[in-house]
């Protein structure tokens, strides 16, 4: 039999743990997911790059842009003899709208034709 002063240790172990385990798993998941939104922002500014070197329409890049979501930021800089695309976007920090994160990425694709 065990002592009385044993008795619900285990029940208030787990309840101390229970919150920073479900914490931990938390902050995982939203790394995965900011991860998982840096590379599609990689994918996509690579095709807006090589669209706009090869001088697809204005039409086909807004639409590769707006692959990447409602609130990305664009830009175009020419440099000597490449397109160089810069998308960004406000991401929301574990998934609630308290605090944003910008992710941005910068891609650049040699110009065709010069």
């Amino acid at each position: 039999m065990r002592s009385s002063s044993t008795r619900g240790s285990v029940t208030a172990e787990l309840v101390l743990t229970l919150p920073l385990v479900i914490l931990i798993m938390t902050i995982a998941i939203g790394a995965m997911s900011l991860q998982s939104a840096k590379l599609q922002l990689i994918n996509v500014a690579a095709m807006v790059a090589s669209a706009v070197a090869r001088g697809e329409p204005a039409e086909l890049i807004d639409q590769l842009v707006a692959t990447a979501g409602e609130q990305v930021a664009f830009e175009l800089e020419e440099l000597e003899d490449s397109i160089c695309v810069k998308l960004s976007v406000a991401t929301p920090i574990a998934g609630i709208e308290i605090g944003f994160l910008e992710l941005a990425e910068k891609q650049c694709a040699r110009a065709s034709g010069q």
